[in-house]
């Protein structure tokens, strides 16, 4: 409706007035609608958006090569996209507990997604209201052994890349910890800069996984822009991905 009345009002003026304001308006709704359903990707990268929601898989943030997922509810304001993030709906890290034939310690081993021993995993013994009892970081074979007292409460397996898991730890047990080489971010305010750079590309920036929103939301999301960008961070350039429709056999 907006765009018929300033057609209709055109020509009534002269065209040059309003021939860039048209043009603006044009792109805006374009590259508005263009991001309501879409699929972005490059490498491991990954941007999808379906209606009101998206889903991401962003290598590099902070200078770092592991990959950051998450999902949910996302709006757009300016050149900014801000997903908050909900639980996490793809792979994530697990635990297993055996029975333990020792009772004086405790059996912790962390292996991959393949079930490979992972080396440089930090195990913590921590109390329940989390104070750190013990620290051990796995060899080669993934292995550590905890001693086992009746502050022992939680177990806590962490390592930079990786899904950091917590669990309630019971006397008697042993356990075998998979860890998912992500970093989930969940229960967050994720922000991203985008900007279009044709009809099948974007590039895309992450700004904060962890946004605490104030009362001039935009004002905040500009300095925070400015303040990242002084980093100089590569953008991540995707291409949007045309997935093949099977209909009904």
């Amino acid at each position: 409706m907006l765009l018929y009345l300033l057609i209709k009002r055109i020509t009534h003026q002269p065209m040059k007035k309003y021939q860039l304001l048209i043009c603006n308006l044009i792109l805006a709704i374009g590259l508005s609608a263009q991001h309501k359903s879409a699929t972005y990707k490059n490498g491991n990268d990954s941007l999808v958006l379906a209606g009101d929601r998206a889903l991401f898989c962003v290598t590099g943030f902070a200078g770092l090569s592991t990959a950051h997922v998450g999902e949910g509810s996302y709006e757009e304001l300016d050149q900014f996209m801000l997903v908050k993030t909900s639980d996490y709906s793809g792979p994530k890290s697990t635990w297993d507990a055996t029975e333990n034939y020792r009772k004086d310690s405790c059996f912790v081993k962390v292996v991959d997604s393949h079930n490979y021993p992972i080396r440089n995993i930090l195990v913590e013994a921590c109390t329940n209201t989390d104070k750190v009892l013990e620290a051990k970081v796995t060899g080669e074979d993934g292995e550590v052994w905890l001693r086992d007292n009746n502050k022992l409460e939680k177990i806590k397996a962490s390592a930079l890349g990786y899904d950091a898991v917590s669990l309630d730890y019971t006397t008697g047990k042993q356990y075998l910890i998979t860890l998912t080489e992500h970093n989930i971010i969940e229960n967050s305010t994720v922000v991203f800069t985008v900007r279009t750079i044709d009809d099948e590309t974007i590039s895309l920036l992450l700004l904060t996984d962890n946004f605490e929103e104030g009362k001039n939301r935009l004002s905040d999301l500009q300095k925070l822009e400015k303040k990242v960008r002084k980093r100089n961070p590569l953008e991540k350039r995707m291409k949007k991905v045309y997935v093949p429709y099977a209909g009904k056999k």
